[in-house]
């Protein structure tokens, strides 16, 4: 972890903390730098406006982990969770936290927003690995698929912050397993 990755998640925990505290409303990215220890100027270094630190430093796949999907030889339900596992890791000291920006993201439209925006930049990257790992594919099926993936981890992410859950990771990879299933919802008839 380097000095900017830990000072970009100290600005984002005071971030929080400070919202949490006063209200969103009431926050400044004064007194979110005052309050973190670093100058204003320093704040604006790592993000544009308080929302955006509240966000943190974007959750992209981790390079390494990336790679090894892309060349792996597993099926692409293990190789997958393979990935998986080593993203949602590096979050689970976070967890409070998480259930803090799910929170202000549901009252406030701009870090919603931002939220939003992470779900569909982390969505282009998994479009990115699956295109790479599977070149053949077909393109809505690797788009399909880059949704499905992202949206069983963001549920298991919902589950785990709110409490739902206590395994992050095993939630994540039941929710993953659940994709072939309700994919194959769509050949059954009712009743």
């Amino acid at each position: 972890m380097t000095r900017r990755y830990r000072t970009a998640k100290k600005i984002q925990a005071t971030a929080i903390k400070l919202a949490v505290r006063d209200g969103l409303a009431n926050v400044t990215t004064e007194a979110i730098a005052k309050e973190a220890g670093i100058s204003t100027r320093t704040f604006f270094n790592y993000y544009p406006y308080k929302e955006a630190a509240m966000m943190g430093p974007p959750p992209d796949y981790p390079a390494d982990a990336s790679e090894q999907f892309v060349k792996g030889r597993g099926t692409l339900l293990e190789d997958l969770d393979r990935l998986i596992t080593v993203h949602l890791a590096r979050f689970i000291e976070e967890r409070e936290l998480l259930a803090h920006i799910l929170v202000l993201a549901n009252s406030d439209a701009k870090l919603d927003a931002l939220r939003n925006s992470t779900i569909l930049s982390r969505r282009a990257q998994m479009r990115d690995l699956l295109r790479r790992r599977c070149p053949d594919a077909k393109p809505a099926q690797i788009e399909i698929l880059a949704a499905a993936i992202v949206a069983a981890t963001n549920a298991a992410t919902k589950d785990w912050a709110s409490g739902e859950v206590d395994d992050f990771i095993g939630a994540a990879r039941e929710n993953l397993t659940l994709i072939q299933s309700a994919a194959a919802m769509l050949s059954q008839s009712p009743g």
